[in-house]
């Protein structure tokens, strides 16, 4: 947890209430007896489950990995574990059968997760990956996995259009495979990879590219020696991005908590933005490790002083003004592209000249020690 700073969340009061969490594993054995969950039972924070590999409620068969997972967001053992959301709600779903890999698992994950959007869960965590089957003919290749042509990548691509982060494990074959399987493939979800207590990546942690040249993972979160409740009951350690997965699950609903008003595109790009190699990303660590903290209070200052800063007239046919002078601006189109990008060393912008800019919506960024806010302007000749 401090390794990505959510504890400053904490400090706030921010530890994932009102949001749902769906997990999506193999087994949650453990979690209605082991002592480390007896915080969100009492609490009644368990909203529901389902087998859905043996089509009933139970999840004691199938094994503890989902328990294990569960405990690095959910778990409370005090003074040796407390879980990246302890106050979220949840529901476990199990959609991975252990007796077997078979494609059916890829089609029981995407009915998981079409259940839970039913639900309106806020955000999925699974530490799952498919690349290999018991019948070889099934098998996926390294040219399946660009987001688009798995059943599991389709549907996990399809969560962000519906308001729901996906956390997905980036997978441990980095040192046989090397790359992340599927559904780590997908768009518009957070691929996690593992790092060590010091940053370092894990050598087991899959990496990039997908097979379209897009970064992967996106972020990354302790997954070497991560603090687990193991299928003895016990606070202990264990690797594998399926710890650093759910690790940064919990974070995501934290940070989605103190900041409700933002959507999930909005959420997972202020994380990759927060992370340390965001500018110069590679395909070992993507973006690298975010700093929620970072993400607070540089947020939060935003928020608490959006205000004191107006732009006008908007629209507009020639310029902008600014009412505060500042040090920096950059415009963005709908597509993203950047159309301007203007400092001053000695802060004395107080306008924007939009005068050979077309007609069209554009997005104004403002940035400074203690102010970060976007405007959303619209530039028409005939507001003249």
């Amino acid at each position: 947890n401090d390794l990505i700073k959510v504890n400053s969340l904490h400090q706030q009061d921010y530890t994932g209430q009102g949001l749902i969490i769906a997990v999506l594993d193999n087994g949650f054995s453990g979690v209605t007896t082991f002592s480390g969950f007896q915080n969100i039972q009492d609490n009644n924070q368990i909203l529901g489950s389902y087998n859905f590999v043996q089509r009933n409620n139970n999840l004691d068969t199938g094994g503890t990995h989902g328990m294990s997972v569960l405990s690095t967001i959910a778990g409370f053992v005090d003074g040796e574990l407390i879980g990246t959301a302890p106050d979220a709600e949840f529901y476990l779903f199990v959609t991975e059968d252990v007796n077997s890999e078979t494609p059916l698992e890829e089609s029981l994950w995407v009915e998981a997760v079409e259940r839970a959007d039913s639900l309106g869960v806020d955000i999925i965590n699974t530490s799952l990956g498919y690349r290999a089957f018991d019948d070889s003919k099934y098998n996926h290749d390294y040219s399946d996995f660009d987001g688009n042509t798995t059943f599991i990548a389709r549907g996990a691509s399809i969560l962000g259009s519906k308001g729901i982060i996906a956390t997905i494990a980036a997978g441990n074959e980095g040192n046989s495979f090397h790359y992340i399987s599927t559904p780590a493939d997908a768009s518009n979800v957070l691929t996690v990879g593992a790092v060590d207590q010091n940053g370092n990546m894990a050598s087991f942690s899959s990496y990039g590219p997908t097979a379209d040249g897009r970064i992967k993972p996106d972020v990354d979160a302790k997954g070497a020696s991560a603090t687990i409740i193991n299928s003895s009951g016990n606070v202990s350690t264990g690797s594998g991005t399926s710890f650093a997965s759910p690790i940064l699950c919990g974070a995501v609903a934290c940070l989605w908590q103190a900041f409700p008003d933002k959507n999930s595109y909005e959420i997972m790009q202020m994380i990759r933005e927060s992370a340390h190699l965001y500018q110069n990303p590679d395909n070992h660590y993507g973006y690298g490790i975010p700093n929620f903290q970072q993400i607070f209070e540089t947020t939060a200052i935003g928020k608490n002083t959006n205000e004191s800063i107006l732009v006008y007239p908007n629209p507009t046919a020639n310029n902008i003004h600014i009412s505060k002078k500042i040090r920096q601006y950059t415009l963005h189109d709908i597509y993203g592209s950047k159309i301007l990008d203007i400092s001053s060393y000695n802060a004395d912008i107080d306008k924007v000249d939009m005068q050979n800019i077309p007609n069209g919506i554009y997005f104004l960024h403002i940035k400074a020690i203690h102010f970060n806010q976007t405007y959303k302007i619209i530039k028409n000749d005939a507001s003249q």
